[in-house]
């Protein structure tokens, strides 16, 4: 940790013992006290050189997951810099995405004020803004939705959730509005975003490509470029780290109260039956979503072999795929028997030739498979009526040639592509029965290698896996066929319509 002697670090955390008190929560009233790894970041972010008492970091942020205190110390800082920095006319703007986002932080910190007897000597709390009087300072509140104002001449600026921030202009309007300031400060604190979206991950890209220095922790990365006036604290799961383990829930998440496990434990329980583990990781482990990583953990797919066959008493759902250039397709069906699914899976070679996969082998299977599994898994959205046999998912880009052709032979044919918001839930739910031994399969080795080879991204709607790029050598049309199948297996069956024969009239 920076020595006190070269921080600004302990006079802001006595001031924040002193003159601020907890808002809310199990600690309201109570006086605001840092934590060790707190210490640390503000030792850091206020440290200021010997020879020019100037602050060395101009531009602060701190990535962190939710529910470690980030209102809580973006609010208490926006004080001290309109309070006790010693800038003439402070101007200190919180600035979010959105009017309600840039008004949380802004709201809290006229709380601190409200119950603090006294900040109240020394701060007049409005409804929009917080004046000091004694230096004729203000703290105020902008959003990126809202016209941007020029003019500003900003002290500080408190940027709360970057990664909402989809355009960059309020970002620079105000951290290129501070050259008539001495000694400038930019803390921005957010949870993780999508990668390659927006402000935020040119910031953390910067991390890794910048000029400055990088200090990996494992769950902590810490980038300082003192020449040009960066710091970042980026608290986060590695993309590789076991994300059911709570030792990796911890090192995650600093805020010593959410080590005993009772609410990281009930969120991951939640989010895991709910079949969002998306949500869990970008968070509550801050890790940013739109990666392509492997889609399963090694040995969870061998984990689920089973014998149980289909049976043609229950119905079924069927999914396919073929590959960009067509060399390869796959017919995968799936069933839902009780709580567990079953799924099996064909694979079409490249005929010798043509060098591509039979589309009307293709079509012949799943013609078969509606005489094979005569009962119903979908309905027709206009007439409401059951449509016998099972439900077919294709991409119409991949197959909507032949899919045409079965409709027009009363087969369900139901478009689903290969886009985040159609294939993100299907994929994590697969993901979900596969890693919680609900899935069964029967050891199909061309099956397993599809899935082997199957990589996925992490999106707003889901895991969602991606197919095999044109001409790769590691195909997976089977396993994005079988998430096909799953979905279509997953959806509830229309119910049979029996008639009730009528009495015969006069009797």
């Amino acid at each position: 940790m920076v020595p006190d002697a070269l921080s600004g670090g302990p006079h802001f955390a006595a001031y924040c013992e002193r003159y601020i008190r907890h808002t809310k929560g199990r600690w309201a009233g109570r006086p605001l006290i840092y934590e060790d790894w707190q210490r640390e970041f503000w030792w850091e972010a206020l440290e200021f050189d010997p020879a020019t008492g100037l602050r060395i970091y101009n531009e602060v942020g701190l990535g962190i997951p939710r529910k470690n205190t980030k209102s809580t110390m973006a609010s208490a800082a926006g004080l001290y810099m309109l309070d006790a920095d010693g800038e003439p006319e402070p101007e200190v703007y919180v600035a979010a995405a959105a009017r309600n986002q840039a008004g949380i932080v802004l709201g809290q910190a006229r709380s601190m004020v409200q119950r603090s007897p006294l900040l109240l000597d020394r701060l007049v709390p409005h409804r929009y803004a917080i004046e000091c009087p004694r230096n004729g300072g203000v703290m105020r509140s902008l959003s990126s939705d809202a016209a941007l104002q020029h003019g500003l001449n900003p002290s500080a600026n408190i940027i709360d959730e970057l990664h909402a921030h989809r355009s960059a202009e309020l970002y620079t309007a105000l951290t290129t509005g501070t050259g008539a300031r001495e000694q400038p400060f930019t803390l921005w604190i957010t949870t993780a975003g999508v990668a390659g979206e927006g402000i935020l991950a040119e910031l953390f890209d910067s991390m890794f490509t910048g000029s400055g220095e990088l200090e990996d922790r494992g769950s902590l990365l810490i980038y300082r470029d003192r020449t040009n006036g960066t710091l970042i604290y980026w608290y986060g799961a590695p993309r590789d780290a076991d994300i059911e383990d709570p030792a990796v829930w911890y090192a995650a998440n600093p805020v010593s109260w959410l080590h005993d496990g009772k609410y990281l434990g009930a969120q991951f329980a939640r989010l895991k039956a709910r079949g969002a583990l998306l949500e869990w990781r970008r968070y509550h482990l801050n890790q940013f979503v739109g990666f392509e990583d492997t889609w399963l953990r090694e040995g969870a797919w061998r984990a689920t072999e089973g014998d149980l066959p289909l049976s043609v008493a229950l119905p079924v759902g069927v999914g396919i795929d073929r590959s960009p250039g067509g060399e390869l397709g796959a017919v995968a069906v799936a069933q839902r028997q009780g709580d567990r699914v079953v799924v099996r899976a064909q694979v079409f070679a490249p005929e010798s030739a043509t060098g591509m996969a039979s589309a009307e082998a293709m079509r012949v299977r799943l013609r078969g498979l509606r005489v094979e599994f005569p009962l119903a898994q979908s309905r027709d959205e206009r007439t409401k009526r059951a449509l016998a046999g099972p439900a077919f998912a294709f991409d119409r880009l991949a197959f909507g040639e032949s899919a045409e052709m079965l409709e027009s032979d009363g087969l369900a044919m139901v478009d689903v592509p290969m886009t985040a918001a159609v294939m993100g839930p299907p994929s994590t739910l697969t993901y979900e029965l596969i890693t919680t031994g609900r899935l069964v399969h029967d050891d199909d080795p061309i099956l397993a290698e599809h899935v082997a080879n199957t990589t996925a991204v992490l999106t707003d709607r889901g895991m969602k896996i991606t197919r095999s790029k044109h001409g790769s050598t590691r195909p997976n049309v089977a396993a994005v066929a079988m998430v096909r199948a799953v979905a279509m297996a997953m959806q509830e069956p229309p119910t049979p319509f029996v008639r009730t024969p009528r009495a015969p009239v006069g009797f």
